[in-house]
Formats: structure tokens, C-alpha cells, sequence
């Protein structure tokens, strides 16, 4: 991996956290915190991370928790690669985590330390093994020991290496939950949820390129640990007071390595959506639950206009209300009774309008009357009320609401 095309280090290059470990040399404390720095090259097929070791010791990234003994001063260069299935097939193993491309001109790495998301028990630690991918052809080397995270392996070169399997159906791994919410339109949210194995390195995108290809989402962070069977049958039950949509309705779990990722499941909720409990269940919607969290909502990213450049939710109420108040005399010509009534439970149940409020405007028998004081309520409470308000026309009756200019 190279560093062409990435311009000056100082717009291209992140500064991110290392760490020199001792969990597997008892309290070895000679190699000091040093930095990781992330290259970002001249295109995505380019990137890749840099880790500068200033001495001998064992260092860890904290990207992917790959570790690396160095016998000297190095610095190591890595990314994840698509695995060649075809060549592991005559090896009769799978994945059992990333692919990656290693290099050190220095040539000071002399044993890495390979993450695993395996529950090892048993007949455990003889499912895996590494693989070193050179010229077309794959060797299975064995590890030289297998600690409850990593698998360790000594190396004399580098070039492509990750962990293989043999396939076990009753294998159960360690595995994460991951978030994302993405806002298509003012009508139309979804949170996409993908569900994978544990030592998928996604902290950072640069690396692994997960978060940075949810292009136009919101990066949901909860708590993500869960234990997962491949080839189970799995579903996703969201808990709402209106049942959302979730497709698909299962799905039988195979690991995905990447460097490719995509939602295993898909939520499409009401944009006035505040927060949700998700859970995760192995088998059919009575199955047993893996993994559970209460979800909040707020702040999806708006494709074409990400959270860090487009409006805040401040200036979008702060637009709804000057819209409300240029369209308040056509609105209360063109709403109908069944918009308004389907308005205003809208208005109550998100707390936008009080119970008595309600009810004094449903006991108001004339239709005009009753659109003015339901606008007038909403204007007097500001724009956060107006954004809602706003929000709800549009998904209760968008002709209108195109007609009035409402966006």
C-alpha cells in the first residue's frame, strides 16, 4: 500500500490510537503508547492504515486488534482484501475473519496476532488455522497457540494473511449488532441493521469501509455484543406502538468478511420516530432473543446532505415556521376534516399539543375554524412544533402539501 496521491499529511492523514500490549507477555511494559495514523490515499481502493513502531515490542492497532510483535524499529502497512473463496475450497475451510495485506519494508515483524470472534471450548481450538495467501496458492499454518482473542502466528514474510475454519454447524461465535439510520426524505427513514461477526473491523472507516459506504446515515452507537450460530435462521422484531415494517422477515446467517457490506435487515419507520426497541431472535418471531436495545432515533443524516453540512433540526424549524405562517390562510382554506383529525392525534401522541388542547379544538363543529385554531396552537409553540407539524402534513397528505410548499 503507498501513500501516492494523498497529498499533504496533514489534510489526509487522521491521528488515531496505538498501543503497545502485554495481555499475552504478562506485564512487559517496554513498549510505550505510540500513534496510529491512518493514510487515506487517492482513491477508496487505496486505503489502508500505517503503524509506526519506534522500537522492538508488541503493538496493538486499535482499529482491528491486529497485534504485531516487531524484533526492531518498523512501520507496518495493512488493509482488509476481498478472500478468493475458489482457492479455499481445496483447503476445505472458510473465513473466519478478514483478509489482510501486510507489508513492512523494514521487515522487522516477526509474529502477528490475528483477532477471532470464536466461543472456544473443546474441540474449539482446533477449528482454526491461518492462511497465507502468496502467488495464487494458499498454506495453512498452524498457530502457535490460540488465546481466548487472538490466534498467533509466527511469520517470516508477509503479503496476505487471515483465519480460516473448518466448517463445525454447531459453531457459536461472538457477533455485533450494528446501526444505521438514514433519513431518504422528510416521509421516509429507515434504519438498516447489520448483523455480523465480531472481529469485523469497524471502528474506524478508513479501514474497513462499513460506516464510510452507509453513505447519507446517521451511525447509531449502542451496545453491539451478541452470540450468533451460522446458518441459523434469524429475525428482527422491532417494538412499536404502530408495527413498523422489517424486511427481510429472517435470514440464515453466513460471515461476511467484506471488504463489501450491506444491511441484513431493514426498518422503515415514521420520520417522527423517537426511539424504538429492537431485538434480535434466533429461530422464528418466538424464537429466543440474542440481543436486545432501545434505539434512539434523533438526528438521521439526510442523503445528499450529511449531519456535519446540512441544516440542524434548528434551522429546519426555524424554516417550517416561517412556511406555516406564510401559508396559514391557505391551509385553513384547503386542509379537510379527515386531515386535520388524523393531524391533530399526531399532534397529541408526539406531545406537540396537550390533551385539553385536542379536545377543545375537536368540539369546534366548523371546519375553517378548527384548521385556524389548529395552526395558530402549533405557531404559538414554536418551531420545533412547526418542524412536526410540518413533518406530519407531509405524510398525511402530500398533494396538499406540495400545493402549499411545504418541504
Amino acid at each position: 500500500m503507498s501513500n501516492e496521491g494523498s497529498g499533504d499529511d496533514g489534510s489526509e492523514c487522521q491521528s488515531l490510537r496505538s498501543s503497545a500490549h502485554d495481555s499475552a507477555y504478562g506485564s512487559d511494559t517496554s513498549c510505550p503508547s505510540r500513534h496510529l495514523t491512518s493514510v487515506v490515499g487517492s482513491s477508496r481502493s487505496r486505503t489502508g492504515v500505517r503503524l509506526c513502531c519506534p522500537q522492538a515490542g508488541l503493538f496493538q492497532c486499535s482499529l482491528t486488534g491486529l497485534m504485531f510483535l516487531m524484533e526492531g524499529q518498523g512501520e507496518v502497512l495493512y488493509r482488509t482484501v476481498q478472500w478468493d473463496q475458489g482457492l479455499l475450497n481445496a483447503t476445505g475451510r472458510s473465513p473466519a475473519g478478514p483478509l489482510f495485506t501486510i507489508d513492512c519494508p523494514q521487515g522487522s515483524v516477526c509474529q502477528l496476532h490475528l483477532p477471532h470472534c470464536e466461543i472456544l471450548s473443546g474441540e474449539g481450538h482446533e477449528v482454526l488455522s491461518v492462511a497465507h495467501v502468496t502467488g495464487g496458492s494458499v498454506e495453512l499454518v498452524p498457530p502457535l497457540r490460540v488465546t481466548d482473542s487472538h490466534v498467533v502466528v509466527d511469520v517470516t514474510d508477509l503479503s496476505l494473511w487471515g483465519l480460516v475454519r473448518w466448517f463445525l454447524p454447531s459453531l457459536t461465535i461472538k457477533g455485533q449488532v450494528l446501526l444505521f439510520l438514514q433519513q431518504l426524505s422528510p416521509m421516509y427513514t429507515i434504519l438498516n441493521v447489520m448483523v455480523l461477526p465480531s472481529n469485523v473491523p469497524l471502528s474506524e472507516p478508513p479501514l474497513s469501509g462499513c460506516r464510510e459506504k452507509q453513505e447519507g446515515t446517521t451511525y447509531l452507537r449502542v451496545s453491539s455484543d451478541c452470540r450468533l450460530a451460522k446458518g441459523d435462521r434469524y429475525s428482527l422484531t422491532c417494538h412499536l406502538e404502530e408495527t413498523p415494517r422489517v424486511q427481510p422477515k429472517f435470514v440464515l446467517l453466513d460471515w461476511n468478511y467484506g471488504p463489501n457490506y450491506h444491511p441484513t435487515f431493514q426498518v422503515f419507520l415514521r420520520p417522527v420516530t423517537q426511539e424504538a426497541e429492537l431485538s434480535l431472535l434466533e429461530g422464528k418471531l418466538e424464537g429466543v432473543e440474542v440481543w436486545s436495545g432501545l434505539v434512539p432515533l434523533t438526528g438521521a443524516a439526510v442523503t445528499g446532505a450529511t449531519t456535519s453540512e446540512g441544516p440542524s433540526e434548528r434551522s429546519q424549524g426555524e424554516r417550517a415556521e416561517q412556511q406555516l405562517k406564510a401559508v396559514r390562510s391557505e391551509f385553513v382554506k384547503r386542509v379537510s376534516v379527515p386531515v386535520l383529525n388524523s393531524l391533530l392525534d399526531e399532534l397529541r401522541q408526539h406531545g406537540v399539543i396537550t390533551q385539553e388542547e385536542e379536545e377543545s379544538v375537536k368540539a369546534i363543529a366548523e371546519r375553517a375554524e378548527r384548521a385556524r385554531h389548529v395552526i395558530d396552537a402549533v405557531l404559538n409553540k414554536g418551531a420545533e412544533a412547526c418542524r412536526m407539524m410540518t413533518l406530519f402534513l407531509l405524510e398525511q397528505d402530500s398533494y396538499m402539501s406540495k400545493k402549499l410548499g411545504l418541504r
